[in-house]
């Protein structure tokens, strides 16, 4: 037991009784941790707002035997404008669901806050497409994890992915070619061009991908295709993954293929 000083981005947290607060946090070298914010709910807090999800933090906790306690806590950036933008919202919170169900308690996982804290910075400022920068995220993380999808050739005869329709083998993590997918139950259909998109979601910096222009419908083929993969890594579902098709398939109604408003 003992003192540890970390930055950390607050992940989830819940009320403990009428003053206290249970905090998730990922920090950056000392992985997942979970810490009572005392008093917190209280007027005269010194904490404050701090303690918010999406706050990114300088933080001093005193380790416990099953919670730690925070004793100290600085904002570095308090990424408020991802709280009154509705889209921007719910997926902030589904990058922050699945930085939660990553990692088990304590456990490290190298570049992980880093790819959550640019990830957080770059949807906040806005100017690219949220769909897809969730669908970034995810396939990154996963990838962080040790499960990047193999998404250049078919697993199973080693045909070349071009053109055509392909299937997602979730259980073998990548691709299968018409031929050879079968009618596996844990198998995605995807598009050449939604094939083409994953690709360079995962070989390209968050900053580049808020430049993508994509039409709407291989927005939403990329991100259902990356929530699927991400289920199946994490082996349970993410509650926020209908939350946040379903959000998206309803701005995109109305809109031309291009993802333009339409003219109804």
């Amino acid at each position: 037991m003992g003192t540890l000083k970390d930055e950390a981005i607050v992940l989830h947290a819940h009320d403990l009784g009428e003053a206290d607060r249970i905090v998730s946090l990922i920090t950056a070298g000392h992985g997942l941790r979970r810490a009572v914010v005392k008093g917190v709910k209280r007027t005269a807090s010194r904490f404050g707002a701090r303690l918010e999800p999406f706050t990114h933090l300088k933080v001093m906790l005193h380790e416990g035997r099953n919670l730690d306690t925070v004793t100290q806590a600085d904002t570095i950036r308090s990424h408020a404008l991802l709280r009154v933008d509705y889209e921007k919202f719910l997926c902030g919170e589904a990058m922050l669901e699945m930085a939660e169900r990553s990692l088990r308690e304590h456990q490290v996982v190298p570049r992980f806050f880093d790819l959550l804290r640019v990830s957080l910075g770059v949807l906040e400022a806005g100017a690219g497409d949220c769909g897809l920068l969730l669908a970034a995220f995810q396939l990154k993380a996963c990838a962080i994890m040790g499960y990047r999808p193999h998404l250049d050739r078919c697993l199973h005869c080693g045909r070349e992915a071009t053109a055509g329709h392909w299937r997602l083998d979730l259980a073998e993590g990548g691709i299968a070619c018409a031929g050879c997918a079968g009618d596996s139950s844990r198998a995605l259909s995807l598009s050449a061009p939604g094939l083409v998109l994953m690709r360079r979601l995962l070989g390209s910096e968050m900053a580049a991908v808020a430049r993508f222009d994509e039409p709407h419908h291989l927005v939403l083929e990329t991100l259902r295709a990356s929530f699927f993969y991400a289920e199946n890594v994490l082996e349970q579902r993410l509650r926020s993954r209908q939350i946040v098709l379903r959000h998206l398939e309803e701005r995109f109604r109305g809109m031309d293929p291009a993802g333009k408003p339409g003219s109804t």
